[in-house]
C-alpha cells in the first residue's frame, strides 16, 4: 500500500465589498490614527505559512484595519507559526487538551494575545479554528469566526460595545510619571489634567469615569490620565504627528 503525503495549498481571495453580519460588527469599531491595512500580498504569505485556511473573517480584519489593539486589551500582531510550539511545546498540560489536539495546537498559528497573557491561535480545524490558550485557565475556548472571539472579550471585560482599534502603525508613547523623588505628586496630577482640559481639543473620550483616555486623531493617538493613582500620564502617536504630538507633551510636563 503505497500512502501519498499531499501537502494542501490554500489560496487567499479578498471577497467584494458586501454587507454581512461579521462586516457591521467589526465596521462599528471606533479607530485611532491612520489605518495600515494589511495587503492581499501580505495575507497570501501568511497563508503560506500554514496548510489549512485562515478564518475568513479575521483575513478581512486585518485587510481593513490592519495590526494593533483593541481596548489595550486583544493584541492583534503579526501571526507567528511557530509561537506555541516554541513557548509552550513542553508545557501542553497547562490545558486541558484532547490527546489528539496536541499536535493540530503546537503546529497552529498564533494571530493575536491579551495583556493578560492569553494567546489566540488557529488550529487545522473546520468547524472551530480558532482557540484561546487562557493565561488564568485550564479550559481552552473555542470559536468559529473572529468575530467571537471579539465579542468574547467584549462580554469578559464588560466593554459594553465601546470598542476602538488603536493601529500600530508609526506608533511610539511618551510617559510622564508624577512621582517626583519619590514622593506621589497627586496635586500637580490634579493641575496638570486640568490645564490639559482647559487648552487640549480632543476627539473623544473612553473610561471618562476612570482613567480617561483622550482619543487625539490629530497626533493620531491619545493622552491616558491615569486618575486613580494619580501616578503617571501616557500620550501615544503615530510620527507622522510627532509635531503636534509634542505640543501636547509639553503641556502635561508643565
Amino acid at each position: 500500500m503505497i500512502f501519498l503525503n499531499i501537502k494542501m495549498t490554500y489560496f487567499y481571495v479578498p471577497k467584494k465589498q458586501r454587507q454581512t453580519a461579521n462586516q457591521n460588527c467589526m465596521d462599528t469599531i471606533y479607530t485611532i490614527g491612520k489605518i495600515h491595512s494589511v495587503t492581499h500580498a501580505d495575507i497570501q504569505e501568511i497563508q503560506n505559512q500554514i496548510t489549512f485556511p485562515l478564518p475568513e473573517d479575521y483575513t478581512e480584519f486585518i485587510s481593513k484595519y490592519g495590526f494593533g489593539n483593541i481596548n489595550e486589551l486583544l493584541m492583534i500582531q503579526q501571526p507567528d507559526p511557530d509561537f506555541v510550539k516554541v513557548n509552550f511545546g513542553d508545557y501542553m498540560d497547562f490545558w486541558d487538551l484532547q490527546e489528539q489536539e496536541i499536535p493540530s495546537v503546537l503546529n497552529s498559528l498564533t494571530i493575536a494575545s491579551t495583556i493578560d497573557g492569553d494567546v489566540i491561535t488557529v488550529i487545522n480545524n473546520t468547524d472551530k479554528p480558532i482557540v484561546i490558550l487562557p493565561r488564568h485557565s485550564e479550559e481552552p475556548v473555542r470559536f468559529r469566526t473572529f468575530k467571537q472571539v471579539i465579542e468574547y472579550y467584549n462580554n469578559t471585560y464588560k466593554f459594553n460595545n465601546d470598542l476602538y482599534f488603536d493601529c500600530y502603525y508609526n506608533s511610539e508613547s511618551h510617559y510622564i510619571s508624577f512621582v517626583k523623588d519619590g514622593e506621589l505628586k497627586k496635586k500637580l496630577f490634579d493641575d496638570v489634567h486640568q490645564i490639559f482640559l482647559n487648552t487640549v481639543s480632543f476627539d473623544k473620550i473612553f473610561n471618562a469615569e476612570t482613567q480617561p483616555k483622550y482619543i487625539i486623531q490629530k497626533i493620531g493617538g491619545w493622552v491616558y490620565f491615569d486618575s486613580i493613582g494619580k501616578s503617571a500620564v501616557r500620550v501615544k502617536y503615530q510620527t507622522q504627528f510627532k509635531e503636534e504630538a509634542q505640543k501636547i507633551i509639553n503641556i502635561c510636563l508643565a
